[in-house]
């Protein structure tokens, strides 16, 4: 499996606090099937308190760093650059500068949003980095205030490609059970077509889960 979000990248944002954090995220992902996983650190456009250590050059050294470490201890776990961008103005024009990293040498970008920012706000920068000639992967839309009024919503941005990314802990019920019927109604009339872990560590009990989302997720549309 791939899982193409996750916060294993260790003490840069609120992910994996050590290198021994981190291994044990990579060692549960590689227990549970993955093979490949992003690793999306929180990168925005304006500099705030949360993600005033994102740089470029520190993700390549940390990602660096993680990568000798998980050959060192043979765990056969390939990691991607990436980043978990957040939808702003000015995030086109930090991703054309080099200063905010999309999935590894691809024009695919990972996008989260505020949780209460409407509809027109998110389809205005998701369209900006298409034009831009990015493809957008929308982070755990389930979240989304307007998303939960209105599923229907997402249409819209399916329809011009944008990829949706159903967080595994939202269908496997950890984030409560209204949670996990509405992620499965979101399954169910295919809004959603990417599960990822987004995994942050053993700190916040959030580790990779991605093949119990995966076996959910089969049995709910009747995969064999």
């Amino acid at each position: 499996m791939i899982d193409l979000h996750s916060h294993i990248l260790h003490d840069f944002d609120d992910g994996a606090q050590t290198l021994a954090a981190a291994l044990e995220m990579a060692r549960a992902a590689v227990a549970d099937g993955v093979r490949v996983m992003a690793a999306t650190p929180h990168g925005r456009s304006t500099v705030n308190a949360h993600h005033s250590r994102y740089s470029v050059a520190l993700l390549q050294e940390r990602l660096a760093e993680l990568r000798a470490t998980l050959a060192a201890a043979a765990i056969d776990l390939e990691l991607v650059a990436g980043t978990e961008l957040y939808g702003e103005p000015g995030v086109v024009e930090r991703l054309r500068a080099g200063a905010l990293l999309p999935y590894g040498v691809s024009q695919a970008v990972l996008v989260e949003f505020s949780l209460v920012s409407p509809a027109a706000t998110v389809e205005q920068i998701v369209f900006a980095l298409q034009l831009a000639g990015y493809r957008v992967i929308y982070a755990h839309p389930e979240r989304m205030r307007y998303v939960q009024e209105d599923p229907n919503a997402l249409i819209p941005l399916i329809e011009r490609g944008t990829l949706m990314q159903l967080t595994a802990d939202a269908l496997l019920g950890a984030q409560g059970e209204r949670m996990r019927r509405f992620a499965e109604v979101l399954l169910s009339h295919r809004l959603v077509q990417l599960i990822a872990s987004d995994a942050h560590g053993p700190h916040f009990d959030r580790m990779p889960n991605l093949g119990a989302a995966r076996d959910r997720a089969a049995t709910q549309l009747g995969a064999p």
